[in-house]
């Protein structure tokens, strides 16, 4: 998205109403709950933490005393941030994709919360913002971005996948795109990009030491859990060879019954299938037996 459009979207009346239509309503404030939960767990005496995209700055509104400070494109949610948080360090008006050479290794905690990040122009971008993210944070300090993510969107799995074999390449589904209208103010999120859990991952490994992918609490029967992305131990030197040590939650269940066999497995699992019928002779030998049977 445009500049332009986000300050159409995120004007002072979005912003006023913001807060009560997105993170305080029954099911997402058990989300907001335990990301707040996550990041007290990130913040000590000395902690200093740069909230991006910080909004409305409802979570740096949670932690009076902490040194801490929001950056944000619109003018709009910068003003009522400021007016919740007034000891803040200061909130700040600009482009996250920018280099901001004072905050080098400034930062403890560096967070983007609620897919601030989905909001560039692609990928590519995404990851310029995830490269500041980690020259802003210091040595030792932690990175967490909650994630918003296709599979949860759509209640299904999507492997961040590579491979070697399948048509003499290798595959990585980095991300995909989406657009959103809101039915109540008609306002339209275009083309938002939300890159693969994996690729977030891929990106913060050679810096960190451990990365937890997170999943949130169940909120509503039938909908996928959140995820959210915790790298902490950041190193002074980045080490590709020996990439942070990560954790994954363990698989959800798969619900029984009601789809067919194939519509439950991953695409990394699709994926070795068609390489599988794809090597010479399999796809030649099933098309005899099904001609000549």
């Amino acid at each position: 998205m445009k500049t332009n459009d986000v300050h159409h979207i995120y004007d002072s009346s979005y912003a006023e109403a913001y807060d009560n239509r997105f993170l305080l309503l029954p099911h997402t404030k058990i989300n907001v709950d335990f990301e707040l939960n996550l990041m007290r767990a990130q913040l000590g005496p000395d902690s200093r933490w740069l909230d991006i995209g910080c909004g409305t700055g409802y979570f740096l509104s949670q932690f009076p005393g902490v040194a801490r400070a929001g950056f944000d494109l619109s003018p709009a949610m910068l003003e009522r941030a400021a007016a919740t948080s007034p000891d803040a360090l200061f909130f700040r008006q600009g482009d996250f994709r920018q280099v901001v050479p004072e905050w080098h290794s400034a930062w403890s905690l560096v967070s983007c919360m609620w897919a601030a990040y989905a909001y560039v122009e692609s990928v590519k971008e995404v990851e310029q913002v995830v490269a500041n993210m980690v020259e802003w944070t210091r040595p030792g300090g932690a990175i967490f971005i909650p994630v918003l993510d296709l599979e949860d969107l759509r209640n299904t799995t999507v492997t961040y996948y590579e491979d070697d074999d399948l048509f003499n390449g290798s595959l990585l589904i980095t991300g995909s795109s989406w657009t959103w209208t809101e039915r109540d103010t008609g306002k339209t999120h275009e083309n938002l990009v939300s890159p693969q859990v994996g690729h977030f991952v891929h990106l913060l490994a050679p810096h960190f030491d451990s990365i937890t992918v997170v999943r949130y609490p169940e909120t509503k029967p039938g909908w996928s859990p959140r995820k959210a992305v915790l790298a902490t131990g950041r190193r002074a030197v980045a080490n590709a060879v020996e990439p942070a040590h990560v954790t994954w939650p363990a698989p959800l269940p798969r619900a029984a019954g009601g789809l067919p066999s194939a519509a439950s497995l991953s695409h990394q699992e699709l994926l070795a299938e068609v390489g599988n019928r794809l090597r010479p002779g399999r796809l030649l030998r099933a098309l005899q037996r099904r001609l000549f049977a």
